[in-house]
């Protein structure tokens, strides 16, 4: 089929509460793209998507932190990543607030300087952590709540751990930051679907010029 007729295809890759707000959003994107839902993590989910393509097509993947970083490196398809923006910290911070004095926050791989600011401006105790790996998270989640921290902002895995540690958990991320993520992956789909049909339409060039007669030669040329 020709891929200019055909709406683009993202699989969305998510666990836990992301997995709630990624259905919440897709509904809106339903006429610009084919959108197929895998709700596993880490290597669960890159097993599937391996098996899954070698009988379909799948343009963009779409999928968050720690398990959004992972497929990157495993799977041979273009991957967005959905980012938190600084009013989604400010946001969660708030929601944060109202459930505890103490917050927690953690994020995969680096800690944001944003939530230092929000500390400094609005006098919240916010205690930061960050993670790589799926058992750091963890730890990082039982250190917070041996502290005393009642409430821990994170990625949809963190807010899991949270939960089961028995501290409220609250998502880092916003349907805004879920929709401009769909838009990016749209963007990378249409990018991918232009450099195929200019590729197509050089090699068809190549081929005509090899099976037809130059129209000038060296001599031809005139120049001073």
């Amino acid at each position: 089929m020709d891929r200019s007729l055909r709406l683009p295809s993202i699989w969305t890759v998510s666990v836990s509460r992301l997995s709630s707000l990624l259905r919440d959003v897709t509904p809106e994107f339903d006429k610009r793209a084919h959108i197929e839902t895998i709700n596993l993590g880490f290597e669960d989910a890159a097993h599937r998507i391996r098996r899954r393509l070698l009988t379909e097509d799948c343009d963009v993947l779409l999928a968050a932190g720690s398990n959004g970083a992972y497929l990157k490196s495993r799977i041979d398809k273009p991957l967005v990543l959905i980012r938190a923006s600084g009013f989604d910290l400010m946001q969660a911070l708030t929601r944060a607030h109202r459930l505890s004095p103490r917050i927690g926050v953690v994020t995969h791989e680096t800690e944001m300087p944003a939530f230092a600011e929000f500390q400094k401006s609005f006098g919240l105790k916010i205690e930061q952590r960050a993670f790589v790996t799926a058992e750091d998270a963890r730890d990082c989640v039982s250190e917070l709540t041996a502290r005393g921290v009642g409430a821990i902002v994170g990625t949809g895995s963190v807010v899991d751990l949270a939960e089961s540690a028995g501290v409220a958990g609250v998502l880092m991320y916003s349907t805004a930051s879920i929709r401009e993520a769909f838009e990016n992956a749209l963007d990378v789909a249409e990018m991918m679907s232009r450099q195929t049909a200019t590729g197509s339409a050089r090699r068809s060039m190549r081929r005509r010029g090899s099976a037809a007669p130059a129209r000038y030669r060296l001599p031809d040329l005139l120049g001073e």
